[in-house]
Formats: structure tokens, C-alpha cells, sequence
């Protein structure tokens, strides 16, 4: 199982982050994606956006405010997803991209306030460039509001959605942070750097002054209590405060793996996390990484056994035989598992790595949710569960914390017992579940 899970297929070419940014405005439209009625209700065309085998394209999506009057969407692309053709006057291999955004008030209220429709061309480089587009939003009247937008490939007619909210009384939300790489100067678009980064860290709120905080290691072992389970969650939120001033530009080098918070609340109540991961995250290529998920198909006895063991690869390799008893069954456990454990590490990564999320929990057992809704104060996912007809639905609340802007929290229910156990019983006589 050497190095066997890399996900460069679908998102690691996300990692490049060498190209230019393009600056610019279109006009408007009134280029819709139909998707505006179905946020809140739910729809499987919604939940394709967990699904990244659904699009050949993935770019990442994310907004910065300046002041209240000066906010950027910026999308980040790279040109390895892209196709491209001489199909056209010039006889240039060139690829050609659609973005459209819209205003909304919220996930509820979907009328539409505002939107903009831009077509950026890429012309065929040597080598893979991952480029930063932005885009520069009207100024709104509204508080909170929240951004719908589409990437589309326009030559092979693939597209990926996302959401972004923007709430402009609050000083201490992600979007008032800018991280670029100082390794490249391009902006850094994951919620993590890596050991041995280092970022320069703005913060656009200009009436406030942050102040540089590092705290605990990343919780990997804090691992989610099972869907049905009574028990009150425990998670360890403490941080050791270094209060020394900084400005608002500075360098934040990543030499430990540990969480770096940054905040201006002098009460400490509000802090942006940024996690530092080591090895190869969000691939997961150790035994001890191996072992982490496999808390949610053992009991705890199980569980602390594997951990406690100390040929910590021949005790994963032992497990996953004794699933199926046959090792090209097993190796084929292993592969969708682990990639479900990797894409969750890609989509749900908060300060803690997407596989112990809650949301990363589910998608590892269960699979991608065949219907999505987003809501306000949640997202509801959707199963089908095709022995006893009923469709099974996971209430994930969003919650603040002191250690990041906010996280998902599983609303569990004993009600979860039947189809969870099913789900583990599955993996654990060799087969993979789905719905």
C-alpha cells in the first residue's frame, strides 16, 4: 500500500500554482443556472457538488472584502482540467471558460439581486498554470448576502457550483484574510498550509490590527462519535495565546504542524485558523494516517488495539484481510474507502482534517449524498435506502467555534442505528456500500 491512494486524477493539479491573475469586469446578464429554487429544498443535481467524478473541472471559489464597499470573488483554475481546441479563427489551442455569479440574500431568498457573466480564454502553455481570475462585485446595500457561482468549461461542457457568504459586519471571518504564497505569490485557496510553507498574511480590515496566536496540534485524534451515539461530543479548543502585535501585512512561516490562529478580537473569542499538515495531506499515504478512519467500521476495543499496535502497517493490512479474505477484494476495499477518506480530507477540512469532520465521517460509510440541500443553518443530506424504501436524512447544523469561523455538526439520532450498522456491517464482510 505504498503511496496507493493519490488523488492527482481528480484535484491535484488544484496544488499548481504557478500562472498570472487576470483582473476584470463584465457586464451583466441574465444567464441563469437553474439552480436558484432547489438550494434550500434540495436537489441531486446540488449534491453533484460532493461528487467530484461528476466534472473534469474543479476550480476552487472564494470571496475577500476589503471594506464593506470592495469585495472580490476570485476563481481558481487550472488549465490541466481544461479542454482545448484549434478549432477556432486563429488556429490557437486555446480553451475557453464561463463564469457567472449571482447575488442572492440567502440560501432561502434566491431572487436574484445582482449578477455578472465573464468568458476568459487560456491559450496552451508548456506546462499546467493554475490561474487566479477576479472579479470585482457592485457594491450592495445588503449586509449578508450570499454568492452563487458556475464555472463552466465551454468546449467540453462541463461546469462545478459554489457558494460563498459575505457578512460585512463581521471583522473576523475568513474573508478578511488574504494568504499568499510566498513561494509562488499566488493566493493560497485551500484551508491549510503544508509543513515548511510559509504565507504572507493581510488583513483587509484596516480599522483593526490582528495578532498572531499559535495553538494545539491538529486534532487527528478526536475522532467523531458514531451517527446514533447518546453521548455528548468533547473537543479540545485550546489554544496558547501569543499576544505580540502584528501588522497588518505579515509572514507566517509554517514550521510546526500545529493550528496558527490570527485574530482581532481582544477577547479571544473569534479566531481564524489556519491548520499546518505534515507529509503528503490531503493524500493519506502512512499506516498511522490509514489507521484514523477505520475508528468508524471497528468497536473501540478494535480500535485502541490498532493503534496500540506496533507494526501499525501489518495491523491495517490484517484488518482489511479479514474483511474480504482474499487480498485483490481487499485492495479494492482499499481504494474506495481511502479515496472517499482523501476527498473528504479535499471538501471538509476545517482545523481538523476532513475525514475526522462529521460530514467526513458519513461520506466515508455512506458515500456522496444523492440529494443536497443548503440551507441558512445547515446542509441536509439526502440517502435512499433501497431495502425499506424510506429515505435516510443527515441534519448537518453549522456551528461556531472558537477555533474557526464555523464547523458542521452531525444532528445524531438513534434512528441512525439500522442503516449504520448495515453500512459498517457491509465494509466489514468485504463489500463496498452504497445506496
Amino acid at each position: 500500500m505504498n503511496k496507493i491512494l493519490k488523488y492527482a486524477a481528480i484535484l491535484a493539479a488544484i496544488a499548481l500554482w504557478t500562472g498570472c491573475a487576470l483582473v476584470g469586469r463584465s457586464k451583466s446578464d441574465n444567464d441563469n443556472d437553474g439552480h436558484g429554487s432547489v438550494i434550500s429544498n434540495g436537489s441531486q443535481q446540488l449534491a453533484l457538488m460532493y461528487n467530484p467524478y461528476s466534472t473534469t473541472i474543479h476550480p476552487k471559489v472564494f470571496a475577500k472584502k476589503h471594506n464593506l464597499e470592495d469585495i472580490e470573488l476570485y476563481v481558481i483554475i487550472n488549465d490541466g482540467e481544461l479542454l482545448f481546441s484549434k478549432a477556432n479563427a486563429q488556429k490557437s489551442n486555446t480553451a475557453m471558460i464561463k463564469i457567472f455569479y449571482k447575488v442572492m440574500e440567502s440560501y432561502e431568498k434566491t431572487a436574484l439581486i445582482d449578477s455578472c457573466t465573464r468568458t476568459v480564454n487560456f491559450t496552451k502553455e508548456a506546462s499546467p498554470k493554475t490561474y487566479a481570475i477576479k472579479l470585482k462585485l457592485k457594491p450592495q446595500e445588503l449586509k449578508k448576502f450570499v454568492i452563487q457561482t458556475t464555472v463552466t468549461d465551454l468546449l467540453r461542457g462541463k461546469m462545478s457550483i459554489h457558494f460563498t457568504e459575505i457578512d460585512k459586519t463581521d471583522p473576523f471571518s475568513e474573508d478578511n484574510y488574504m494568504f499568499t504564497q510566498i513561494k509562488n505569490m499566488q493566493p493560497l485557496a485551500e484551508h491549510y498550509i503544508k509543513k515548511g510553507d510559509a504565507v504572507r498574511v493581510d488583513y483587509l480590515c484596516t480599522s483593526k490590527h490582528p495578532t498572531l496566536m499559535s495553538g494545539s496540534k491538529p486534532h487527528e485524534l478526536t475522532i467523531p462519535l458514531s451517527p446514533y451515539s447518546s453521548d455528548p461530543a468533547v473537543e479540545d479548543t485550546t489554544l496558547f495565546y501569543n499576544t505580540t502585535e502584528k501588522n497588518a501585512s505579515y509572514i507566517l512561516r509554517g514550521d510546526t504542524v500545529q493550528l496558527y490562529a490570527s485574530t482581532a478580537d481582544t477577547n479571544y473569542n473569534r479566531n481564524y485558523v489556519l491548520p499546518c499538515f505534515d507529509g503528503d495531506f490531503p493524500n493519506i499515504d502512512t499506516p498511522e494516517e490509514m489507521m484514523l478512519p477505520l475508528a468508524y467500521l471497528t468497536t473501540p476495543e478494535e480500535y485502541a488495539n490498532l493503534r496500540s499496535a506496533t507494526a501499525k502497517k501489518l495491523a491495517v493490512d490484517d484488518f482489511w484481510y479479514s474483511c474480504t479474505h482474499d487480498i485483490r477484494k481487499g485492495k479494492e476495499l482499499i481504494k474506495v474507502y481511502y479515496t472517499r477518506a482523501i476527498i473528504s480530507n479535499i471538501l471538509f477540512t476545517d482545523y481538523r482534517k476532513g475525514m475526522l469532520t462529521d460530514r467526513g465521517m458519513v461520506y466515508i460509510v455512506l458515500g456522496p449524498p444523492k440529494m443536497l440541500a443548503i440551507t441558512s443553518t445547515s446542509e441536509v443530506w439526502s440517502y435512499y435506502d433501497t431495502k425499506s424504501g424510506q429515505k435516510v436524512k443527515f441534519v448537518f447544523r453549522r456551528t461556531r467555534t472558537k477555533l474557526s469561523g464555523e464547523k458542521y455538526v452531525l444532528r445524531r439520532s438513534t434512528e441512525f442505528k439500522t442503516v449504520w450498522d448495515r453500512a459498517v456491517g457491509s465494509w466489514r464482510k468485504g463489500s463496498i456500500f452504497t445506496f
